[in-house]
């Protein structure tokens, strides 16, 4: 069947509306055989040169899942796959246009796989056409950090010619690192290269000082800038663990240089670099950043590492010290705002039944602000269960309803959805009536549907509507009825954040009697 398929996939003149019909077959095809497919893409190089990356994007996450599924890693060394698969895997990828997506999937089998073989293949692409963005990067080479037994000398010192690539180069040294801290290494994999990875980190920490001064200097686009910033940073900080586990004296002054950065997690690599050859500056630096939210944890680890963590203050050790950390670290990533926030604090910290938790659990709610100058942004997180903070502002709920909000945001079960006003069938259209005409009767005009929220075996509706003469979005199953203003905010709840809302209150009201 694969091969069949596989006509209408492949080549110039394929229709992409039936090829994604083709690509829906294959993924409900359970008896699937991946290593045909691998087989026949390898076979047809130049068909697949000239293939619409889309579709052979599409075929790549459908190769990965099946194989990941079926645990790669575990597949007999005497079957076909075992023996061929890695060098379909590189006939594949050298034949595709590079602008195909998804390659770093099948990157991430080789490295998965872990034979000699497949690393061989893997570390021969990586150095031919390295992925685009350090994040995918990583994904490829993270299953080496989740598993021992595969052969270092199959990838380095080979892995090292990708420090060029500015998205392999933190990847490539993070592996390095993480062997020589687990010590599955005699000497740092890139000892040899000390020299380059000084000159790396001065550059790089030059590079983020003008950063400092003048952001415009990575770029005239945010999404450009981000993605700058936080591949300088993360080359930055494997930079500066690298050469501290190195330990030459060589490194001093190129540490010395970062630790004045202004970015907290770069001080912090810096300064623990420096601790780690037992510089008076690093030690004085990592105890000064206990202080800072953002880099409290991982200093607290340096100096725990490095064996002066009795000098920490008891006080940055703290529950509720470690939940700011944790609010502050997550504020910082890429994906967030990118930069620690100016101020964090824990509002409330409770013990209590969490839905997916079997037992109590606790849970923090962490007030945080960015002061921008002319312009302010604050809201309010949850550090616990799970590290997160709504787009919507919480900021003004109850603190009872903030709890209830995030843990119908966090619930996950198969009887838990919402249906969109406009894709209700007839008898979900009759619930939504009954549920408008009770609105109606308890004093909300021009109640508008939005949402049909099922909840396990309830069902609730959410309006936008107006009470006295104030636009809001409300929710209720004939019973309960619960609505927040939505007029006037800058941020407002979206119709499911007053669902979860909705089902968050019945959840914690259940899991909790009498809290």
């Amino acid at each position: 069947m694969s091969t069949e398929l596989l006509s209408g996939l492949l080549g110039s003149d394929v229709d992409p509306a039936e090829a994604g019909v083709r690509l829906g077959q294959m993924a409900a095809d359970l008896e699937l055989d991946v290593s045909a497919l691998l087989r026949s893409m390898a076979a047809d190089p130049q068909r697949l040169a000239d293939s619409d990356p889309a579709i052979l994007g599409g075929l790549f996450r459908l190769i990965h899942l099946r194989l990941a599924r079926a645990g790669i890693e575990s597949i007999p060394e005497d079957t076909e796959f075992a023996k061929l698969a890695h060098g379909w895997i590189g006939a594949i990828l050298s034949a595709v246009p590079e602008v195909t997506p998804n390659q770093f999937l099948l990157l991430q089998l080789l490295a998965t796989r872990g034979s000699d073989a497949s690393l061989g293949v893997l570390v021969n692409q990586l150095r031919q056409r390295p992925p685009q963005t350090w994040m995918q990067a990583g994904q490829i080479l993270g299953p080496l950090m989740q598993r021992d037994g595969w052969n270092v000398d199959a990838v380095y010192p080979d892995l090292l010619d990708c420090l060029s690539s500015p998205a392999m180069a933190a990847p490539v040294l993070d592996l390095a690192n993480f062997l020589c801290r687990k010590g599955r290494v005699d000497r740092h994999p890139a000892a040899d290269q000390l020299t380059v990875l000084n000159h790396l980190l001065g550059e790089v920490s030059g590079r983020l000082s003008r950063f400092e001064e003048d952001p415009r200097s990575f770029g005239d686009d945010v999404e450009t800038v981000q993605n700058r910033l936080s591949e300088s940073v993360a080359l930055a900080v494997s930079l500066c663990d690298a050469v501290g586990l190195i330990g030459d004296e060589s490194s001093i002054g190129k540490l010395n240089q970062a630790i004045e950065l202004k970015h907290r997690r770069v001080q912090c690599e810096a300064a623990g670099a420096l601790a780690r050859m037992d510089d008076d500056l690093g030690k004085k630096r990592l105890l000064q950043l206990t202080d800072e939210p953002a880099a409290r944890l991982r200093a607290i680890q340096y100096a725990d590492e490095l064996g002066f963590g009795d000098d920490v203050d008891p006080d940055q050790r703290t529950e509720t010290a470690s939940a700011e950390s944790e609010m502050a670290l997550w504020l910082t990533q890429p994906q967030q705002m990118g930069v620690p926030p100016t101020g964090v604090e824990v509002i409330e910290s409770r013990r209590m039944m969490w839905p997916s938790f079997d037992d109590p659990i606790d849970v923090h709610l962490v007030r945080f602000e960015y002061n921008f100058g002319d312009r302010q942004y604050s809201n309010i997180g949850i550090v616990g269960p799970v590290t997160f903070a709504m787009a919507a502002d919480v900021a003004d709920l109850p603190v009872d309803d903030i709890f209830a909000i995030y843990a119908g945001w966090h619930a996950e079960h198969n009887e838990i959805f919402t249906v969109a006003a406009d894709q209700l069938n007839e008898a979900q259209k009759r619930l939504m009536a009954a549920y408008r005409d009770h609105l109606d009767r308890a004093g909300y005009e021009d109640a508008t549907p939005e949402l049909l929220g099922l909840f396990l075996d309830e069902t609730a509706g959410i309006f936008r509507a107006i009470r006295d003469e104030t636009e809001c979005r409300v929710v209720t199953d004939g019973l309960e009825t619960i609505d927040q203003p939505i007029a006037g905010r800058q941020r407002p709840l979206q119709s499911g954040d007053v669902f979860n809302l909705y089902k968050g209150r019945k959840m914690l009201r259940t899991f909790n009697p009498g809290a």
